[in-house]
């Protein structure tokens, strides 16, 4: 009976069109992944150092490559070349995700993984949930890649295998079969990086709000001054013996200096204006709102909230188009 189970699971787990079904699958999930990264790479990175868990510079380095990676991953899973290669780089690629999901879980860290950047908000618990369903598809993916159906991969090799003469031809029968496969590769993910960051530039224009908020009278007489002068505000709450506050206070003073006469900075201490931090929700600290605006009732638009460690370089991208949009 036993054996007879295992001879069914493996059947099923070796059937061409499930392995097909789950190529397709993983490599949608990775392609509009590294897109909604792309789009928005400098948000990313932003994303991946305020886990916390690797020093800055590799944190840029891991932000800035990994939705290139991602992005290889998914177009070669579509087309279905260098299939095992791609399955196994999965394996260390998403033990990452499922170390900084678990790490943030362990630590408070943010609301959403940062997954999908802005196309789709996932909690950490249903990030972990999708790795581990990914993990499992790789592996199946990793151990039946000969039976791949309707690749660009299996008709290479059918080709190669047809080639008679290249047998005794190193070059020809090895690397002329992966030069093609990295080539097919490159065709599909070129035009997906260039709809990437064809999409971040048309949506520049127009800076989406993401939330509205009510403010104390503290605080929203200094915002509605700005803003009458057609300035947009930028808020920070920080809290006395908070090193991430203490990290970013450079960066703020930095910004502060930039856009001298452009935009008003509001700093709000968490202990003291507890009314303040109460409206703007505050999860951790230091936390920056951008706000552009106030609508029909009152209520003030904020086109971008900053956790954790603050990104010199996202924050700019995003004062300089508040600025823009006055």
């Amino acid at each position: 009976m036993r054996d007879l189970l295992l001879l069914k699971t493996k059947n099923v787990i070796q059937n061409q069109w499930l392995l097909f079904s789950l190529r397709m699958v993983l490599s949608a999930v990775f392609i509009v992944a590294a897109v909604a990264k792309i789009q928005d790479i400098a948000k990313f990175v932003s994303t991946v150092v305020s886990y916390g868990i690797l020093p800055v510079s590799l944190a840029h380095l891991y932000g800035n490559v990994i939705p290139w990676v991602e992005l290889f991953i998914g177009c070669a899973l579509l087309l279905g070349v260098l299939v095992r290669f791609t399955s196994a780089l999965l394996v260390p690629l998403v033990i990452s995700f499922v170390i900084a999901g678990s790490y943030a879980l362990l630590h408070t860290i943010g609301v959403n993984c940062g997954c999908f950047g802005t196309f789709l908000a996932l909690s950490h618990p249903v990030s972990l949930i999708l790795d581990g369903l990914i993990l499992i598809a790789a592996f199946i993916l990793l151990l039946n890649s000969s039976r791949e159906v309707l690749s660009i991969g299996q008709l290479i090799d059918r080709l190669r295998l047809n080639n008679s003469p290249a047998e005794n031809k190193p070059l020809i029968k090895y690397m002329l079969p992966a030069i093609i496969r990295v080539s097919c590769v490159a065709l599909v993910m070129i035009p997906a990086a260039g709809l990437a960051i064809g999409m971040h530039e048309i949506s520049k224009p127009a800076q989406q709000i993401v939330e509205t908020m009510n403010l104390p009278t503290s605080i929203s007489s200094e915002v509605d001054n700005a803003l009458l002068q057609h300035q947009p505000v930028f808020i920070e709450v920080y809290a006395d013996g908070c090193g991430l506050c203490q990290a970013a206070a450079p960066v703020v003073s930095s910004l502060e200096q930039e856009f001298t006469g452009e935009v008003v900075f509001i700093p709000i201490d968490y202990y003291t204006n507890t009314a303040a931090v109460s409206d703007i929700g505050v999860m951790g600290t230091p936390t920056v709102l951008v706000i552009v605006s106030k609508n029909s009732k009152g209520q003030y638009n904020v086109v971008g909230r900053f956790q954790s460690f603050l990104d010199k370089t996202s924050l700019e991208a995003y004062l300089e188009q508040a600025i823009k949009s006055q």
